[in-house]
């Protein structure tokens, strides 16, 4: 059955079009990244641009703090999501514009989840192993899941690479038949 693409896919892939005709691909993605640290810093965040019982003008006033640090066709982006009910999407939207990216040869989303932070030199040291061993260029985003408890799950082009202590523990449990 053919893949039907989503909503987030559907936007991301017209943001990433319009981002190459500026060659701004790389800056966006980034941009998409940053949204994503921020709504995952602050759950809140997300609540409050898809209630329906927010002013507008509310909304609006809080996606213009982000004028300075974002490409306007990614603010752009964002004030129409959020003007159409579509706020619900934005979780989503920087993994579907990297998978986009990647398919037009940019480099390999990975999506890093650990228990806690990675320092800005495991960072690059992650980087520098996964480009080596993918033969291409990587972008990292990191998630915190404080259940992993210890360790690193890795998702790559949609595969999930379990390298958590509760993902050992799981693993444990099933071979001892529990």
């Amino acid at each position: 059955m053919p893949h039907r693409e989503t909503l987030e896919e559907k936007y991301a892939q017209a943001l990433l079009e319009v981002a190459r005709e500026v060659q701004a691909e790389r800056r966006i993605a980034e941009d998409l990244a940053f949204v994503g640290e921020i709504l995952r810093a602050i759950p809140e965040l997300l609540l409050f641009l898809a209630h329906p019982r927010v002013a507008p003008e509310g909304k609006e006033a809080v996606l213009a703090e982000l004028k300075e640090r974002i490409h306007p066709y990614t603010l752009n982006l964002l004030r129409l999501l959020v003007r159409h009910g579509r706020a619900g999407l934005l979780p989503k939207l920087s993994s579907a514009y990297y998978a986009a990216l990647e398919k037009m040869g940019g480099p390999v989303y990975v999506l890093v989840r650990t228990a806690q932070p990675l320092s800005p030199e495991l960072q690059e040291r992650l980087r520098a192993r996964l480009e080596e061993a993918l033969g291409r260029e990587v972008a990292l985003e990191e998630e915190l899941r404080p259940e992993l408890l210890a360790g690193v799950e890795l998702v790559i082009s949609g595969r999930r690479l379990d390298a958590s202590l509760r993902g050992r523990l799981e693993r444990l449990r099933r071979a001892l038949g529990g």
